[in-house]
């Protein structure tokens, strides 16, 4: 019995930013019908420019205004609401979920998986080599350096294990201090027990109130990496890429902490 041929999606939307921000680099964007809202904000989006305004947005998804752009493909995250998913599904239209986005091999799998459902294998492939080689060089200019303590700080928030930071921390020569101390996932942390954790590193987000509230606060402001001037201000589009532009990120935290720019 011969093979089925999948029908390539000719009309793809998407629900979720790290699928704009893949779209954007893979997909011609003729075939592109709508993108999130977040893909035009500096500071959270890698793609700003990139879209031509003749295409949807999508501040919070909207069924109806959805079905009556007919997509073939409609590209959702792990992340997306459960029952935004269950009204996707229930509209008889096709879904496409990214999964895995907690990790740099769930990353380069979420990239070669939404390749291949929007028909552009080879242009998700060719990232996925850029990805590996960048990724590979940052690892050989780290080899055998040491690896200080790294809090990553979000106006009472941090990121301990099983999370993309983690990874970040990790690939960018660091050791997550939160996730040493058992602290799992995206949670609250206060003052006092991130004065405790005593990171040799401390990282937030650039164009934020951040750095203000730790300067000004009674407690934060005597860490001893505020007091010795290691607060770093990541750019926040950085933070939040959930795909192959978290290399940057890896490249610009080894730069922070150890002085090397494998992007050079």
């Amino acid at each position: 019995m011969a093979a089925q041929t999948v029908a390539v999606p000719r009309r793809v939307a998407s629900l979720n930013l790290a699928s704009d921000e893949i779209l954007a680099d893979i997909l011609p964007l003729s075939r592109l019908v709508a993108v999130t809202a977040l893909v035009d904000q500096p500071g959270t989006s890698n793609a700003v420019g990139r879209i031509p305004k003749s295409i949807a947005r999508f501040p919070k998804v909207d069924i109806e205004r959805l079905i009556a752009l007919n997509p073939d493909l409609v590209v959702v995250s792990e992340y997306t609401d459960a029952d935004v998913l269950r009204a996707l599904r229930q509209s008889g239209l096709q879904v496409h979920r990214m999964t895995g986005l907690d990790s740099l091999t769930g990353f380069r799998r979420a990239l070669l998986d939404l390749g291949k459902a929007v028909g552009e294998t080879a242009a998700a492939a060719k990232l996925a080599a850029d990805f590996d080689a960048r990724l590979g060089e940052v690892e050989r200019l780290l080899k055998g350096a040491p690896r200080p303590r790294v809090l990553y700080w979000a106006s009472g928030y941090t990121a301990g294990s099983k999370t993309a930071f983690d990874a970040l921390i990790t690939c960018g020569g660091g050791s997550n201090a939160a996730a040493l101390a058992g602290i799992s996932g995206i949670t609250p942390l206060g003052a006092e027990r991130a004065f405790g954790l005593d990171p040799d590193w401390l990282f937030i987000g650039s164009h934020t109130t951040t750095a203000k509230e730790i300067h000004e606060h009674p407690l934060l402001s005597r860490m001893r990496s505020v007091r010795a001037a290691h607060v770093v201000e990541m750019p926040t589009e950085l933070l939040v890429a959930l795909n192959h532009h978290a290399v940057k990120a890896c490249e610009f935290m080894a730069g922070a902490l150890h002085g090397e720019d494998p992007a050079r």
